[in-house]
């Protein structure tokens, strides 16, 4: 493991006992939740249908199974800590159901929810790419009864680049800095990941 590593972990792991600051909204437990588990671990990949990126696995058997973090938190995989109901599994699970509601909502695969920020809206960990990116997803603004180019329109603009990696995302919420204010996507993201562009 390397040391940047075991640094960033032992802070998250001294915010995660300092139960009043281990999420910047405090819902939840007063104890700390405990690590995950390894073979709870592979149960939860199974689950969601690939291998954790290194880094995320890491803090999950290192620091907690949820329960800290910016905004509402990290959730857990099942028998940690759950935000809106949900598990980090089920979460995923239930946002690949999306387009039963409408074809045109067709979720990224390996677009991980992680972290709940209030209002129906994720910060997600988007595994497709080596660095990590932060995705915020708002869902607030989705009408089920748009198609073709109005639809588009419509889902593509659910989703914002927060401007932070997973790692860059959690140092910056150690040192109390302000997020960035999120962006629209690349057009390269927005066609690789949801299949289409937006009109300029």
């Amino acid at each position: 493991m390397p040391q940047s590593d075991e640094h960033l972990f032992q802070r998250l792991q001294q915010r995660n006992t300092d139960r009043a600051r281990a999420t910047d909204r405090g819902i939840h437990p007063r104890r700390a939740i405990r690590p995950v588990t390894a073979k709870a671990l592979q149960v939860a990949e199974r689950a969601i249908g690939f291998e954790l990126p290194e880094l995320l696995r890491a803090i999950y058997l290192n620091v907690a199974n949820g329960g800290f973090g910016p905004e509402y938190g990290i959730v857990g995989m099942k028998g940690g800590a759950k935000l809106d109901g949900c598990t980090l599994e089920t979460c995923y699970q239930n946002m690949l159901t999306l387009e039963q509601e409408n074809f045109i909502w067709r979720w990224p695969k390996r677009l991980l929810p992680v972290a709940n920020y209030g209002c129906g809206m994720w910060s997600c960990v988007d595994c497709e790419y080596q660095k990590l990116p932060m995705v915020l997803s708002d869902p607030n603004n989705l009408d089920a009864g748009l198609d073709a180019a109005d639809g588009r329109l419509n889902w593509g603009n659910s989703f914002w680049d927060q401007g932070l990696s997973l790692r860059t995302w959690l140092e910056g919420w150690l040192a109390e800095k302000q997020q960035p204010e999120p962006k629209w996507p690349s057009d390269s993201w927005m066609r690789k990941r949801l299949g289409f562009r937006l009109p300029k």
